[in-house]
C-alpha cells in the first residue's frame, strides 16, 4: 500500500514537470529602441526626412528560433490613414536562440511628416505572437 501511494506520488510530481517544462518558455522581448545610427548609441524617437531609423529588438531566454517581424504603422500623418503600414516597412529577421534583431528604413525625402508606431512581434516556429514591442516615432520634414 505504501509502495503504491508513493509511485502515484513520484508519477503525478514527474508528469507535472514534464508539463510545465513543456509549456513555460521565458523567451521574451526583453527591450525595443530605435536610434538614428546603426549601432544605436544615438537612441531617439524624433527623426527627420532623410534619416534613417534603426531599430533593436533585443530577443532573451530563446532556446529555439523565432522571427522578429518589424512594420511602421500610421497614428497621425496627413494624406495617410491611421493604422495603415508604411510601404516597404514590413520586415521579418529571423533569430536562432536569443540575440538582437536589427531593423533599417531610410526615411525618403518625400516621406510625409507625422506620428507613426514601429512594430516589432516576436514569433515562435508554430506562428505563434510571444511578446511585442512598439515605439512612437516622429518624423518632421527637413
Amino acid at each position: 500500500m505504501k509502495n503504491t501511494k508513493l509511485f502515484s506520488g513520484i508519477s503525478v510530481g514527474m508528469i507535472l514537470f514534464i508539463l510545465l517544462a513543456c509549456n513555460a518558455s521565458t523567451a521574451n522581448m526583453s527591450s525595443f529602441k530605435t536610434a538614428k545610427d546603426k549601432e544605436g548609441k544615438d537612441e531617439t524617437t524624433s527623426f527627420k526626412t532623410g534619416d534613417t531609423i534603426h531599430g533593436f529588438a533585443v530577443i532573451s531566454n530563446n532556446p529555439g528560433k523565432v522571427k522578429v517581424k518589424f512594420s511602421l504603422v500610421v497614428d497621425d500623418a496627413d494624406g495617410m490613414k491611421a493604422g495603415d503600414i508604411v510601404k516597404g516597412s514590413d520586415v521579418s529577421v529571423d533569430l536562432d536562440g536569443s540575440g538582437t534583431a536589427t531593423y533599417t528604413l531610410p526615411i525618403p525625402e518625400t516621406a510625409l511628416a507625422g506620428k507613426y508606431t514601429l512594430k516589432a512581434d516576436m514569433i515562435n516556429e508554430a506562428g505563434e505572437k510571444k511578446d511585442g514591442k512598439t515605439v512612437s516615432i516622429t518624423v518632421s520634414g527637413n
